[in-house]
């Protein structure tokens, strides 16, 4: 049987650099094909495909009696290693049981978790000759860290659907973390008429109506309704570009906007919003024309308290920890938010070692507790849903 220790498999995942931009997830991904095909029982399977840019994607299973299935999925990629370290970004032992390195936290440590789980189970599998009751897969995506397309690869080839219960393991502080809301990214860009500054009614300022429709849109978004569990949406202007002289009324500008909303509102509705926000902008400054751009459009995931995944998922932190786990929204957006918002599924959440306030930074680290805690649960976790 293969070494199974989560630890020890973190420490050599780290060491593989798949950082996006940059290496990717070559390298990373055929590793753990030698790995799993190893450690696979005859009738399990590993399939690997890739996105239309060529990111390679895996998903390992363990055929079950049924057509329920139960899904890890863990991205393969880091953010870059960027400046700032004073460790070895491809991994370092530190103090009081903490290893540092790229993608330690985010999320190498939770995918040597989830594939430590499967692993143990299909040697299991292989040792007794029998079927698990139910079906597990194991899934390791790609691009996670930058336009998802590994998850949206993994949906069109069917390796996930609606009807499965789907877990990441992402850095969650300990908690199960369920609901996420909606990034909806906008270019907008504000066409008025070029003067000479000493003239300025002669021209329509740019930058001006910019501030002005930017204005109206916070405003608006404050009166958007909060979401029980999500809380309030967001907008935030991430850059901007205008004018080309000190001395010239500037006939464009550009900006760009990140939305992050709750339900139930949707990417018409914060459209609608920018919109109506150009209209005030306009008022202020007649004849400007705003337009505005769709560029990133990732819908809210609600919170379903009564979804299969997270009672299953509940009752192994409670069984392996000995303390009933705080279930939270998840910060940012993932695979399984990605999964979720596109086919429906209701049963999708993370949980994994680490925290995410040390994801992207430079000296990132996970504690080795972290990554046992779990590895156990996981454990706990498979022990019901293949067996029992």
């Amino acid at each position: 049987m293969q070494n199974t220790d989560a630890v020890v498999w973190t420490k050599k995942l780290v060491s593989i650099e798949s950082t996006n931009p940059g290496k990717e997830e070559h390298e990373i991904a055929g590793f753990l094909e030698q790995e799993i095909l190893a450690a696979l029982p005859e009738s399990g399977k590993l399939k690997k495909d890739y996105t239309k840019e060529g990111r390679p994607i895996l998903m390992a299973v363990l055929p079950g009696e049924t057509k329920e299935e139960l899904v890890f999925i863990c991205h393969m990629d880091t953010v870059p290693i960027a400046g700032g370290w004073t460790k070895n970004p491809l991994g370092e032992d530190g103090e009081n049981g903490r290893f540092f390195g790229r993608g330690s936290c985010d999320m190498k440590s939770g995918l040597a978790s989830a594939l430590c789980a499967f692993l143990e189970a299909a040697a299991q599998v292989k040792e007794t000759g029998k079927a698990p009751r139910r079906t597990l897969k194991w899934i390791g995506t790609s691009d996670e860290e930058g336009d998802m397309t590994g998850a949206e690869r993994v949906i069109e080839l069917g390796w996930v659907t609606k009807d499965s219960l789907v877990m990441d393991t992402e850095p969650t502080d300990g908690e199960i973390q369920t609901a996420h809301k909606g990034r909806y990214w906008f270019e907008v860009t504000m066409h008025g008429k070029a003067a000479h500054a000493s003239r300025p009614e002669q021209g329509m300022d740019a930058i001006a109506g910019m501030a002005y429709m930017l204005a109206s849109a916070r405003n608006r978004m404050k009166e958007l309704k909060e979401d029980a569990f999500l809380g309030r949406s967001t907008i935030v202007f991430g850059e901007i570009r205008g004018g080309v002289h000190p001395y010239q009324v500037p006939a464009e500008c550009k900006v760009s906007v990140d939305m992050r909303v709750v339900p139930p509102y949707h990417i018409e509705d914060v459209k609608a919003l920018l919109e109506a926000a150009a209209k005030d902008a306009a008022k202020e400054i007649p004849g400007l024309k705003a337009e505005i751009q769709i560029t990133g459009n990732r819908p809210p995931i609600a919170h379903h308290e009564d979804a299969e995944m997270l009672a299953r998922i509940r009752a192994a932190v409670e069984e392996a920890t000995g303390k009933a786990p705080v279930v939270s929204a998840f910060p940012g957006y993932t695979d399984t938010a990605v999964i979720a918002g596109t086919t429906g599924n209701c049963n999708c959440l993370s949980y994994g070692p680490g925290t995410l306030a040390m994801a992207h930074k430079a000296d990132e680290y996970v504690d080795e507790a972290d990554i046992r805690r779990c590895q156990k649960v996981y454990e706990t976790l498979l022990e019901d849903w293949l067996w029992k």
